[in-house]
């Protein structure tokens, strides 16, 4: 989760956003489902445990005066068939509230992205809510937790692979964190399969499962260009 990969060049970021808060949920899938997703993709998973390990984060930002919502669904990848590295993340699905910057990512970035209706609180008890058109695809919600959270300073940065071999950009996620685990038993986490939305029945099958929480209210995301 803490784990950094140089991208061994200098790389100039597209957007560089500070203040930006966070809301992510950490959690595991089934490996052998998501070995073969990656196998398509030329690409091999990172695995903790004998599980691929995912993430689902939301955020709230401003970019060029655009206030905006946005969540993102990531599956960690390694650079080679060992696993042990937390290389990179593969993207297959992106959501945002502005209609215009979903264009843009999806024109100009050629990412996966989908317009809609994000929600998210990163107090107690942090939540994450994705609505599309008409139908909630994903609710997730803390309990109160009974101990005070672990503060870290976390920073990642790494090349982020996108779907059908599009490419990949670049991206700096850092930030102090409250860090949470997920409780089984006490915390919420639902999620609805979608015609229109492969990825959730994706993770339904994969059986996803939450392991930790993170949460930032002044953290930095920066990404780069869409490299081919």
């Amino acid at each position: 989760m803490n784990k950094r990969q140089e991208p061994g060049k200098s790389i100039k970021y597209a957007a560089d956003l500070d203040n930006v808060k966070e809301v992510t949920l950490h959690g595991i899938a089934d490996l052998s489902f998501w070995e073969t997703v990656l196998h398509k993709e030329g690409l091999f998973p990172y695995h903790e445990a004998g599980k691929a390990v995912l993430l689902l984060s939301a955020i709230e930002a401003k970019w060029r005066g655009f206030r905006f919502k946005e969540f993102v669904i990531a599956v960690g990848t390694c650079f080679n068939e060992s696993g042990t590295s937390l290389d990179g993340y593969y993207l297959p699905h992106a959501f945002n509230s502005s209609r215009f910057l979903t264009f843009s990512e999806r024109v100009f970035f050629r990412t996966p992205y989908f317009r809609g209706n994000v929600r998210l609180e990163n107090k107690l008890p942090a939540s994450i809510r994705l609505q599309d058109r008409s139908e909630v695809l994903l609710h997730a919600r803390m309990s109160i937790p009974g101990t005070p959270p672990i503060v870290e300073y976390l920073e990642w940065e790494g090349p982020i692979f996108l779907p059908n071999n599009r490419g990949k950009f670049f991206a700096v996620l850092a930030g102090e964190a409250d860090i949470y685990p997920f409780s089984s038993e006490t915390d919420r986490l639902e999620l609805k399969p979608s015609a229109r939305h492969q990825i959730f029945q994706q993770l339904i099958d994969s059986d996803f499962a939450g392991s930790v929480w993170c949460l930032r209210s002044n953290s930095r995301h920066a990404r780069s260009k869409t490299y081919k």
